[in-house]
Formats: structure tokens, C-alpha cells, sequence
């Protein structure tokens, strides 16, 4: 009888398991919009979840979750991930929400060779600082890469003279700016460079397309709401006003048909992306950074399902 009863638990428990899929979100302004959608139930399918950036994608390349957010250049670097994953669409790039900052003893891009840059190496930042750099004829091997948690940097930045330049994404980067410093460069200079992406583990898209189509579609609609945008707001502690600030902060796209349109650009950045991967700066100290530079055979075509 124990028998029997502990196996009808265990296929309760598994039936639960697959009727909530797991949907994690986390801390960039346009995957906010998920708190909103809980408050208004458009998410009751779900086991949906706030989490930390960091520990999505940890969960994510684990097998652990079947929707979440994350950016392009994160999803190229976690590959090859447990079970098979793909990408559902583009939610934005970033239109100036990420910046560089620079002390002001630095007057040119070139100055910053052999200096110390703080940042979160196994993030979006780090992809960003190639770009800067590259554009202005140095590579990251011509800097000193400080690796600090995303929160921590800008703090790190202020505190220590020695460090010259911060890296990061708003509302967090926006602490170190102090009279002795000043915007250097923002993601609104490098169009298209910084994608964020909906993505999903492969099974579960298979297994529920009526379900994908309805949470895109309700993602997307969201995004226009000004009753979900202001719950958003009022769930972060801030005013509608200003979250719609940080929304502006991106280029958003205003429908799944607007975000499938940038397929081809989305093949180009994720060429780039892998071309960057495969081999590490020796500037880069940080072991799991270092750990995500490899050689890759991705085929674009079965990671991008739209």
C-alpha cells in the first residue's frame, strides 16, 4: 500500500511539474514588464520568478528552466547548454542604457591603455568594452580587466582612484557618476550590438506551441500597457514616470512581427559573438569568464526559432 501511495505522489508530482513551466526574469527594464503581467494573471501558467541575471543563467544553461530573459551575447556563451535551447524572440537592443564611464584624468580612448577597468567580466559589459575598444583601435589586451559584481563596480569605481574606468548597465551604473567623472560612451553609439533575447528550452516549445504563442503575444502587448507598465513600476518602488525613463533606455520592439524582422541582424551579431568567444584575452583573469572563450560549431538556423 506505502508502495502504491508513494508512486501516485511521485506522478502527481510530476504532472504539477510539467503544468507549471518554470519562467524566470530579472533585472533590465524591459524583462521587468514580467512583474506587471504576474499582477495582472497573465502568468498563471507559469512558476513564474524574479530572480538575480546571474543565477538565471546559471539555472537556464542547466536544464532548470524552460522561458527566461537574457542577452544575445550570454546565450552565445553559455552554449552548449544541458538539454537543447533555442531563441523565441528579441525583446530590444540596447539604446544607451549601457555605459562606459570614464574619470576624468582620461581625455582620450587611448589614455586608457595599461589602465584598470571594473566591470562584470561574465556579463553583456565585457562584450561592450571589446566593442568600445576595438572601435577606437585597441583591444582588451591593452587594458587591466577588473572583475566585480555588476552592483559592486560602480561602488569599486568611486573608491578607488587607481581604477580609471566602470562599465555597466542603468539603474547600477548611474551611481558612479561623481563631479571626477563623466559618460564616456553608452550602447546608443553601437546600435544593434547588444540584443536581448525571450528564449526557451527547445522541449517545451515543442511541447506547447498554444502556450509559447500566447505568452508572446501577451509579452509583446504588455510592453504597450499603461496599467501593466505603472504595476511594473509600483513593484520596483518607483514612479511610472521613471520607469518609463528606463524603458527609453532601449530600443524596444513594438510586436513579435517587428522582432522577427531582425533575424538577419541577429545572424551577423551572433557571427560576431562566437568569432569573439573563441579565445580569451590574456587581460582576463576572472577563471569563469575565461572558461566561456572556446571554439564553437553553432548551427544559428536551429537556434533562432522564429
Amino acid at each position: 500500500m506505502k508502495k502504491v501511495l508513494f508512486t501516485l505522489f511521485i506522478l502527481l508530482n510530476s504532472g504539477t511539474s510539467y503544468s507549471e513551466p518554470k519562467l524566470f526574469s530579472s533585472d533590465w527594464p524591459v524583462w521587468n514588464i514580467t512583474e506587471g503581467m504576474h499582477e495582472e494573471q497573465l502568468l498563471e501558467n507559469f512558476n513564474y520568478r524574479l530572480k538575480t541575471y546571474d543565477s538565471t543563467l546559471k539555472w537556464f544553461k542547466a536544464g532548470n528552466l524552460d522561458v527566461t530573459f537574457m542577452t544575445l551575447y550570454d546565450f552565445i556563451s553559455i552554449q552548449p547548454t544541458k538539454k537543447p535551447v533555442v531563441i523565441l524572440g528579441v525583446t530590444d537592443y540596447s539604446n544607451g542604457g549601457d555605459k562606459i564611464i570614464l574619470r576624468k584624468s582620461i581625455k582620450k580612448p587611448s589614455d586608457l591603455k595599461g589602465k584598470k577597468i571594473v566591470l562584470a567580466s561574465n556579463t553583456i559589459s565585457l562584450w561592450f568594452l571589446h566593442n568600445y575598444l576595438d572601435k577606437h583601435g585597441m583591444s582588451l589586451n591593452d587594458v587591466t580587466v577588473i572583475n566585480e559584481p555588476p552592483e559592486l563596480a560602480p561602488l569599486l569605481f568611486r573608491e578607488d582612484d587607481s581604477i580609471s574606468a566602470v562599465v555597466g548597465w542603468n539603474p547600477n551604473i548611474g551611481s558612479a557618476l561623481t563631479e571626477n567623472s563623466y559618460v564616456a560612451s553608452t550602447s546608443a553609439n553601437f546600435p544593434r550590438t547588444i540584443y536581448d533575447l525571450i528564449v526557451a528550452k527547445k522541449e517545451f516549445v515543442d511541447n506547447n506551441p498554444d502556450l509559447v504563442n500566447t505568452f508572446l503575444a501577451d509579452y509583446y502587448s504588455s510592453l504597450h500597457s499603461d496599467s501593466i507598465i505603472d504595476k511594473t513600476a509600483s513593484t520596483l518602488s518607483i514612479s511610472g514616470d521613471e520607469y518609463r525613463l528606463w524603458l527609453d533606455d532601449a530600443k524596444i520592439f513594438p510586436s513579435r512581427n517587428a522582432a522577427n524582422n531582425e533575424k538577419g541582424y541577429l545572424h551577423k551579431a551572433t557571427n560576431k559573438i562566437i568569432t569573439f568567444l573563441t579565445t580569451a584575452p590574456n587581460s582576463l583573469q576572472h577563471l569563469e569568464t575565461r572558461s566561456r572563450f572556446r571554439s564553437r560549431e553553432l548551427d544559428t538556423e536551429e537556434l533562432i526559432n522564429f
